[in-house]
Formats: C-alpha cells, sequence, structure tokens
C-alpha cells in the first residue's frame, strides 16, 4: 500500500511539470532558494549563460544559470532549457562556444542574446550543483520573456 501511495505521488509531481509553461511570482534572487519557494511557480528576472560543462551529442535539455547581473556569481540559480529553435528554446551553440553565442528563443519567439535581461519563470526545486556558478536550486518547466534592460558583456 505505501509504495502504491508514494507512485501515485510521484506521477501526480511529474503530471504537474508537463502542462505548458506559466508566468511564475516575481521573486528577488536572494529569496529564490528558500525552502518556502519549494515546488511553487517563481519569476526572476536576470541574465543566462550556458553551463560550464559542454553538450553531449543527445542532449536534449541543458542547466542554463541565471543571474542577477552578468557579473555577479552570487545567488545564481539554474533554469532548464531545452535545445531546439522552438519556443521557450536554447539553439545549440558550436563545439568550441562563448556565451556570446548564446540565442534564447522567447515564449513570443523572439530571439535573445547573452547581454539581454529575460524573465525566467519555473517550477523552483533544490539542486546539488557544486563549483564555479554552482546554484541550489532550479526552475523546471521554464518560460522565458524578455526582461528590461541590457547590459554590455563583462571583458
Amino acid at each position: 500500500m505505501r509504495s502504491t501511495v508514494l507512485l501515485f505521488s510521484f506521477f501526480l509531481v511529474a503530471c504537474g511539470q508537463s502542462g505548458p509553461p506559466a508566468r511564475g511570482v516575481p521573486a528577488a534572487f536572494e529569496a529564490a532558494c528558500i525552502k518556502a519557494n519549494e515546488g511553487k511557480r517563481l519569476m526572476l528576472e536576470g541574465y543566462v549563460d550556458f553551463p560550464q560543462k559542454g553538450f553531449g551529442d543527445s542532449d536534449t535539455i541543458i542547466m542554463m544559470r541565471v543571474r542577477p547581473s552578468l557579473a555577479s556569481w552570487e545567488n545564481t540559480v539554474g533554469a532548464s532549457a531545452k535545445l531546439g529553435n522552438g519556443a521557450n528554446n536554447v539553439e545549440k551553440p558550436p563545439e568550441v562556444y562563448k556565451n556570446r553565442d548564446l540565442k534564447l528563443h522567447l515564449a513570443d519567439g523572439n530571439v535573445v542574446g547573452y547581454s539581454n535581461k529575460v524573465k525566467v519563470s519555473g517550477t523552483m526545486y533544490y539542486t546539488s550543483a557544486l563549483g564555479p556558478g554552482a546554484y541550489t536550486c532550479g526552475l523546471s518547466n521554464t518560460l522565458f520573456e524578455r526582461g528590461s534592460g541590457w547590459q554590455p558583456a563583462p571583458k
């Protein structure tokens, strides 16, 4: 009986992520990863970049990083993104890439780059990422929208 309840609970959580992404409640980066936000839809406004590690040939989803500013590594949050050319997708970069190669397709179909501020909405969950630019929480079932700003890339 207990295993049936666990299986049913897992099924409910999995189904909750399968619908189209929706806008979340605006949150500050400093408060995004608090326990009270686990499982809630949040919206962060910041800058996205590629993961530190490369891409595999079979990768269909990657974990990008979202930061409050291009120069800041404090309060970094992960955000899943599908590889592709559709809405809420990021194009797979060339084999050797830099963040300036980022081409993120927003929910409305427009494409933005590394120095464009975006609004990222998703369901918050805890991660175990370690290393430079690591994040303690991530956003899944993400929605990407244009933010209100632009910064020149740091040199």
